[in-house]
This record gives structure tokens, sequence and C-alpha cells, in this order.
């Protein structure tokens, strides 16, 4: 029996100096026209997204694909009439189009060998530069989605991994699992709900003086502070705090389990002079 066991070891040994190996890195990029009001569609699946304001008019796109062959893993980039759409897209699921759900799963077959086959996880960062007006909706699995100053609306989820969003006009709609959020809005458009919703991590909400609307912000563990200016609540849930603002159809929706929920009102940064 000692020696069925020397030999398993030895095998699984071997097979894993011998199955791993290491993969140079690749770009995938593209650039281009972004369709008026058109919507620019992100779907990862292992690794953060990344977005700054372009300096010209036009979107370019560059996805870093790490540790893995390309037949294992490629980037491709699709588009109709209005949308813009950059997927990652695993093995047999390649050739599959980008919006279609199995071409973003993992696979769920177990073997034993296949602990050996690579010892660093696949992954793909992307880094979108993204003119202004232009529509975000980005999704990962595992990675942190950030966006600066981005002048359009935007739409945003991952399960494990934070998520860190600003807007100089637009609104924020995000949601992770295990991940904090931040988002901050400078102005909004007259319609569009903001909703902020995350289980492990904690809120933070910067909203633009003007806006009006319905505010619902909830937690089950945690603290909420809304300093920004709004009337009495309507509860006296310490875990609950609803109130309204000027009358408007918009709804801010702010919610988590473990974390604390805190709304706070924009203030324009103060201009730092290089010469002072």
């Amino acid at each position: 029996m000692r020696r069925i066991l020397l030999g398993l070891v030895t095998c699984l040994v071997v097979a894993a100096c011998t199955r791993d190996r290491t993969y140079p890195p690749r770009t995938f990029t593209w650039s281009g026209d972004v369709p008026a009001g058109g919507t620019i569609k992100v779907r990862n699946i292992d690794g953060a997204i990344a977005v700054i304001p372009s300096t010209t008019n036009e979107l370019s796109v560059s996805a870093l694909i790490m540790n893995a062959s390309p037949s294992a893993v490629q980037v491709k980039e699709e588009s109709n009439s209005d949308e813009l759409v950059f997927c990652t897209q695993l093995g047999s699921q390649i050739s599959t189009p980008c919006e279609s759900n199995n071409g973003r799963e993992h696979s769920t077959h177990f073997s034993p060998f296949s602990l050996f086959r690579r010892s660093h996880p696949l992954t793909v960062l992307y880094t979108l530069h993204v003119p202004a007006g232009a529509k975000l909706d980005m999704e990962t699995v595992n990675g942190r989605i950030a966006a600066q100053d981005v002048g359009g609306n935007v739409k945003a989820s991952t399960v494990n991994g934070d998520v860190v969003v600003s807007t100089t006009l637009g609104t924020v709609n995000a949601e992770t699992v295990n991940g904090s959020i931040v988002a901050s809005m400078a102005a909004v458009p007259d319609s569009g709900n903001v909703h902020l919703e995350t289980v492990n991590g904690s809120i933070t909400s910067v909203l633009p003086e003007s806006i009006g609307g319905s505010f619902d912000l909830e937690n089950v563990n945690g603290k909420i502070n809304a300093s920004y200016p709004h009337g009495t609540p309507d509860s006296t849930d310490a875990h609950h705090m609803r109130f309204t603002l000027s009358p408007a159809a918009r709804r801010v929706h702010l919610e988590t389990v473990n974390g604390s929920v805190s709304v706070t009102q924009y203030v324009k940064p103060v201009k730092v002079s290089l010469l002072n």
C-alpha cells in the first residue's frame, strides 16, 4: 500500500511539473467611435475593469490577458446599431456571442489533474478610455470595477470586488456581493434611478444638491448616516431610513447587509494652483 501511495504522489508531482506552463501576457486593443447615445458593455470573468475619460472623441479599449494560451482565453468585440460589447471568452465558448451566458461561465467539470494544470489563475484586465456622453454597462465576477469622471450613466456589477465610480454627469447603479461601493455623482440627468447594493461591505454615496426623489437606505449590521439635507425620516428604525426630497419620480435605493450606509452632498473640489 505504501508503494502504491508513493507512486501516486510521484505521478501527481510529475504532472504538476510537466503540465504547468507559463504563457506570456497578451494584449487585445481596439479603438473607434461610439454611436451617439450608445452603450459600451464589458463582460469579464476574472479580472478588474478600469475606466477613465478619453482625451479624444474615440473609445479605446485595452485588455491584458495573463496566464492563458490563445486557445484558452480570448477577448472579442461585437457591435450593433447602438452598442459596443467587449467580452472575455473561455475555451470552447470562444466562438459564442458575447451576450451568451454560456460564454461567461466557468466550466464545472472537475478532474484531480486540473489542480496541476496551472499555478496562476487566468486573468484579464480591462482599461477603457471613454468619451463623454457614452453609457457604461460593466460586469465581472472576480475583480474590482473602477470608473473615474465618467460623463454618462454607469451600471456596474461584480461578485467579489469593490465598485468605485465617479461621474461628472450621470447616474450610478452598482451591485456586488463581497465588496464596498463608493459612488460620487457631480450632476445627474432629470430622470434615472440610483441603486447601490452589496451584501458584505459598506456603501458611500455622494449626490448633487439638486437631486430630488425618494430615498430608501437600509442595512442589517451597521450604521446609517444621511448628512445630505433631508426632511424628517418616516421611520424610527435605526437600520431603515426613508425620506423624500423635492417631488420627483426618481428613486435612490442603498442597501447592504453587513456594513454602513452613508449619503453626503457633493461639493465641487477647490481648484489648486501648482504655482502655490
